[in-house]
């Protein structure tokens, strides 16, 4: 969750009601309705909340740039390790797959604003194997798009492998782990006005219902 200074002083964590509306609507349109649960940025403590309320896979949201907020910072890290540890799915949305891909060994590099920040932009699909992961193989399509920091194709880690592309500068919109089965989303699924065929396949592949 985002971390949020009140004007008493007190650091809360907050999400955006986008997130639940969006699983609401992802229920009525696949059947798709995954329990939640929003974990506190406690640091390495939230693995032990985590495990105890049975989690079983990880969304990590946008909001608040890498290195902004240390105590978000070190509890994401400290459940990564516990995913990679257990083998828990994870979909890394804006912020978060820039943690996933940071973690991998890349380098955030800044985008251009007009383009990146609060628009729409178009983006190539190049999932072309089996770790598609729900999202398109070919063709191409449009995101939404906020944020100002990415990643470039040409310098991702060998162990990413890029599933769009942003063809006006080449920045990755989209990403997997070649072994984990981790994915990264740069664009916000939550902002749209409703729900993304892509999308849906998307969360649905990485978060099945037992």
């Amino acid at each position: 969750m985002r971390v949020v200074r009140s004007d008493h002083g007190e650091t809360r964590d907050a999400l955006a009601r986008d997130w639940p509306v969006l699983f609401e609507r992802l229920g009525r349109l696949g059947g798709y309705a995954p329990d939640w649960l929003m974990l506190p940025n406690t640091g390495e403590a939230c693995v032990a909340f985590a495990r105890r309320q049975g989690v079983r896979g990880l969304l990590l949201t946008g909001g608040d740039d890498l290195g902004a907020t240390p105590d978000r910072d070190a509890t994401e890290t400290a459940l990564l390790r516990w995913a990679e540890q257990e083998g828990l799915p994870v979909l890394g949305v804006c912020r978060g797959a820039q943690l996933l891909a940071c973690r991998a060994g890349a380098e955030l590099v800044p985008l251009a604003r007009e383009r990146h920040v609060a628009a729409r932009h178009a983006v190539v699909w190049q999932a072309a194997d089996v770790r598609a992961g729900g999202l398109p193989r070919e063709g191409g399509g449009e995101v939404n798009s906020y944020h100002a920091w990415g990643l470039e194709a040409a310098r991702l880690p060998a162990c990413l492998i890029p599933q769009a592309i942003c063809p006006e500068d080449g920045s990755v919109e989209a990403f997997a782990h070649a072994v984990l089965p981790w994915r990264g989303i740069l664009w916000h699924p939550e902002r749209e006005a409703a729900p993304a065929p892509r999308d849906l396949p998307l969360m649905q592949g990485l978060f099945t219902l037992n």
